[in-house]
């Protein structure tokens, strides 16, 4: 949604720098303005990003004339680095040391540009609540367990008759003008139906009279508790209908519906679809007009033909095209009951969480994954193995531990020994395919191949990756002392995955002692 022109200064007579820099795509919604100078000038005022080379002195002057939020990144040798002011220190984003490959300084960019769009869309996503809850009629409110209002909307704040600057960060009896012997003698629950929400830790509905500047006011609140990423109660939110000068219910209910933020319908006893918002419109191409009247299953067998099973809590997931971009909506479905507990209709709400599936599968991916070689990490192989479709069957486990990997990052660096963990994971995609590969510790693979195998297939797969390896490293005087040692175990009927393991490693063990740079396979 928004574009932005991230300034780039580097200062450096090293050009691989500049270079590497060129060679980055910039991210979704950015561009990339690059700046090559070999002394720092007036363009260190107005860079976002600074890549410099220089004295501590100068990088002293240059953390004080930069742009309070820039990110400065400063390359040094070690002796240099660790003779920098620490309030120096504090002001850098990240410190390379000496000598940087075009890869490390590719790499380090690019995780430093995905911070910065991090930061962005942080920024948009506080712009589209601000926005979206100041164009509500309604007063909106968030408040910490203690009560003190954390942010309320416009509307809140015209009711009453104060400041956001006022209001956030205080209590009930001074928002409202209130004495605390006013509110005890008056009809007033407002505290009360606060401390149900954080006791019931579900969403609540009340009637509440509120004395607003206005006036005596009625109200209709609906507060819901918040959690944390612990599931843990850390204030409520609610939103408050005035609902003072409504003439009847239906109009009451009209105004609820067409200002909630999600696609909402209503069914009759009958089944069919008797009310519905217009973000209905927004999400279902025949709009809301057609939608009322038609039996509301049959409306969902058409347009949400690929709903999946409603779980316990009465939600459930689909898919939707809205234009020509499909958008993911969770469904909610609750039966409503009248005052004899008679169901007497439906309740159905669709609200977009296409953002929301999109980050859960980057977390997962994330907690899943090993960054440096894009292969799965040991905390997901425990996962994998346990499942029900992996247990009990035919699995072959694979432990590939690469010979004198300690010389390497001893004698050309870490970065040297990067290289060789990335190229080892390719290799073992191109060996073992569609399988399952994890790194499980620093030089360290399993691979899971399922399915009754041979001696001989087995010792085919190993050879070809051992052969693989030598080949690749055959022209690389860096890397000529490199090798792999694999051991391999066997179960016909899984069961224990830490015996399997063991049984791998004996193997591994075996090939190691006879002189490394082969397989062995495991026999009781």
């Amino acid at each position: 949604m928004y574009h932005y022109k991230l300034q780039v200064l580097i200062l450096s007579q090293d050009n691989r720098i500049y270079d590497a820099v060129s060679a980055l795509e910039p991210l979704a919604g950015f561009e990339h303005e690059l700046l090559l100078r070999q002394s720092a000038d007036a363009a260190v005022k107005t860079a976002d990003v600074i890549v410099c080379e220089l004295s501590g002195a100068v990088l002293a002057e240059l953390v004080k004339n930069s742009k309070p939020d820039a990110a400065i990144v400063f390359c040094a040798e070690p002796q240099t680095a660790e003779q920098l002011d620490a309030a120096v220190y504090q002001s850098l984003t990240d410190l390379w040391i000496r000598p940087c490959t075009e890869a490390f300084v590719a790499f380090r960019l690019h995780r430093l540009f995905e911070h910065i769009k991090i930061i962005k869309d942080c920024h948009l996503a506080q712009r589209y609540l601000d926005t979206g809850i100041n164009s509500i009629p309604s007063l909106i409110w968030f408040k910490d367990s203690r009560g003190a209002h954390l942010k309320v909307n416009d509307s809140f704040c015209r009711a009453v008759g104060k400041t956001k600057a006022d209001v956030e960060g205080r209590g009930h009896y001074y928002i409202w003008d209130m004495k605390k012997e006013e509110y005890e003698q008056g009809e007033y629950i407002c505290l009360e139906s606060e401390e149900i929400v954080l006791q019931e830790k579900k969403t609540c509905i009340f009637d509440e009279k509120v004395k607003t500047k206005h006036g005596m006011r009625q109200f209709k609140t609906y507060k819901s508790p918040i959690f944390d990423d612990n599931e843990q109660l850390i204030g409520t939110v609610g939103i408050a209908h005035d609902v003072t000068d409504l003439e009847n219910m239906g109009a009451e209910l009209e105004v609820i519906l067409r200002n909630l933020p999600f696609a909402v319908l209503l069914t009759n006893e009958a089944g069919k679809i008797i009310n519905a918002n217009n973000i209905c419109s927004q999400y279902f191409t025949e709009g809301k007009e057609a939608m009322i009247g038609q039996e509301y299953q049959q409306w969902k067998q058409q347009n949400l033909a690929d709903m999946s099973e409603i779980n316990a809590k009465g939600y459930a997931d689909a898919k939707v095209l809205v234009g020509r971009r499909e958008k993911n909506l969770e469904i909610y479905e609750k039966p409503i009951f009248d005052v004899f507990g008679t169901a007497v209709g439906m309740l159905c709400m669709c609200r977009d969480v296409t953002v929301e599936r999109l980050l859960e599968k980057k977390i997962i991916y994330s907690a899943n994954t090993d960054q440096l070689t894009d292969l799965y990490n040991r905390r997901y192989f425990y996962e994998y193995m346990t499942r029900n479709k992996i247990m009990s069957k035919h699995v072959n486990l694979f432990y590939i531990d690469l010979d004198n990997f300690k010389k390497i990052n001893d004698e050309y660096g870490h970065q040297a020994g990067d290289t060789v963990l990335v190229m080892v994971a390719k290799l073992l995609k191109q060996t073992f395919g569609a399988e399952f590969i994890a790194r499980v510790g620093g030089d360290e693979f399993l691979a899971v191949v399922l399915g009754s195998k041979t001696d001989a297939e087995l010792a085919n797969l190993a050879e070809r990756f051992l052969s693989s390896l030598q080949q690749t490293i055959a022209d690389n005087a860096k890397f000529a002392v490199l090798s792999a040692s694999i051991g391999i175990a066997v179960s016909n009927a899984l069961t224990d995955v830490d015996l399997l393991i063991r049984q791998s490693d004996s193997a591994l063990y075996e090939a190691k002692r006879n002189g490394k740079k082969q397989y062995k396979i495991y026999h009781k």
